[in-house]
Order: C-alpha cells, then sequence, then structure tokens
C-alpha cells in the first residue's frame, strides 16, 4: 500500500497533451477507449512521419514496398491501468489505412515507488529517441532472410500465443500470397498484423485486443532464424 503511487488519468493526459502540441506539432487525436480497468487513447503525427520514419520508408520503398510505405505515418498508444500494465504506457505505432503496426513500448512509469505525474512527463522528453529505437528493432527484421517463412511465422505464433483461429487464418493468407518461398522477418512481423484486424472484425473486446497487440511486439526480438524451419506444425 505504501508503494502504490496514484496517476491521476486526467492529469496523464493533460501532460501528454502538452508535450505532443509543443514537440510534436500537429500531432491528431485518433480515438479513446475506457473501461472500468482500462484507459487508452491513440494519436497520429503525420507531420513527423520524415523525423520519424523517413529512413524506414525509403528503405521499405527501396526493397519494393513503395504502396505501404506511402500509406504509414507514425503515431503513440496512451495506456494507463491499475492491472495488467499497471502504469502509465506510450507506445510506437504505425497508422495505416487497415491495421496499426505496434512496434513496442517507448515510455512506461508504473504505479510504484512513489512515481508522480511529473515523472511521466520527465519520460516523455525520450520520446523521440525511443521512437526511433523502437523503428531500428522493425528495420532489423528486414536483414533477417528466412527460407521457411510460413513455417517460422506459424511457430513464432504459437510460441506468442497468438488466437489461434485468426493465426491460421493469417498463416494461411500470407501462404498465399508468398507460397511459402523466402521471405524475410519483416514480411512475416507485417502479415502478422492481420491476427489484430481478424479479431478486432470479430468483436474481440478492446482490452484484449490491445493485450495481443502487447504481445505481438515480442515478435520484433525473437530468434527468428530458431524458428526457421523446413519441418511444419500445427497451430
Amino acid at each position: 500500500e505504501n508503494d502504490y503511487s496514484v496517476l491521476p488519468i486526467d492529469a496523464l493526459l493533460n501532460k501528454l497533451q502538452t508535450v505532443l502540441d509543443s514537440r510534436f506539432p500537429g500531432s491528431t487525436f485518433l480515438s479513446g477507449y475506457s473501461d472500468h480497468a482500462l484507459v487508452s487513447a491513440k494519436w497520429s503525427m503525420p507531420e513527423q512521419t520524415e523525423d520519424l520514419i523517413g529512413t524506414y520508408l525509403s528503405r521499405l520503398a527501396s526493397t519494393g514496398d513503395a504502396l505501404l510505405a506511402e500509406k504509414l505515418t507514425p503515431g503513440i498508444t496512451f495506456t494507463t491501468s491499475d492491472t495488467g500494465v499497471a502504469g502509465a504506457k506510450v507506445s510506437a505505432y504505425l497508422c495505416g489505412k487497415r491495421v496499426s503496426v505496434n512496434i513496442g513500448s517507448c515510455i512506461q512509469v508504473d504505479h510504484r515507488s512513489k512515481k508522480t505525474v511529473d515523472d511521466f512527463g520527465n519520460a516523455l522528453d525520450g520520446l523521440f529517441a525511443k521512437f526511433g529505437d523502437a523503428v531500428g528493432k522493425l528495420m532489423k527484421l528486414m536483414d533477417i532472410q528466412l527460407d521457411y517463412p510460413v513455417n517460422a511465422m506459424t511457430r513464432v505464433c504459437k510460441a506468442l500465443k497468438m488466437p489461434t483461429k485468426a493465426a491460421c487464418e493469417a498463416v494461411a493468407m500470407f501462404e498465399m500470397a508468398t507460397g511459402n518461398g523466402p521471405a524475410t522477418a519483416h514480411d512475416v512481423y507485417m502479415a502478422m498484423q492481420e491476427i489484430l484486424f481478424l479479431c478486432k472484425v470479430g468483436g474481440m473486446p478492446e482490452n484484449k485486443l490491445m493485450f495481443i497487440s502487447e504481445n505481438l511486439t515480442r515478435a520484433l526480438t525473437v530468434k527468428w532464424n530458431d524458428y526457421d524451419c523446413a519441418k511444419g506444425v500445427n497451430l
């Protein structure tokens, strides 16, 4: 009890909005969600596209994904909860027309150690650099070549305990598109985002969607070559 820190939601949001207005002008509020245990909100930052993900988009275009590159803008997701994340968290994502691609946590201040809203504000000073770190992890996937990407995707989905039905559909769609020919870990990671879309259109509650999204980002740092095996596996 003595270790618990109260972080009022309205104060956290006001602090975040102040930082966005001053450091990321032109940011646009997209959506919000609230229930008894979770509050979340999303912003896109179109005017920071070149600064935050310009190098990544150029790399995408150079590898034949120019159409995808044209659709992506940087954004952030704010989450606060007394359960699960148990604190205030800001994550980086790429906003597309069909799906949003979560690329990892940037800032997290837990409800403990006498943390305050000012601690959250101070942590936000590093948001730009942390966003760059998250994009860097995504770009590294472009250098990981997979001989059996469908098998790798299936194994990673199983390891991350993705919802079976949605994962099976996403794997099948990826296999139809690639024919299980060679691909990069980045190709697979982007294909895995279809799981979130399928869960969302299937009516999955927002709090569960956020849990799956967070779990998906673990794929950014798995040892992909360990999952790249000729022998198939079932979900």
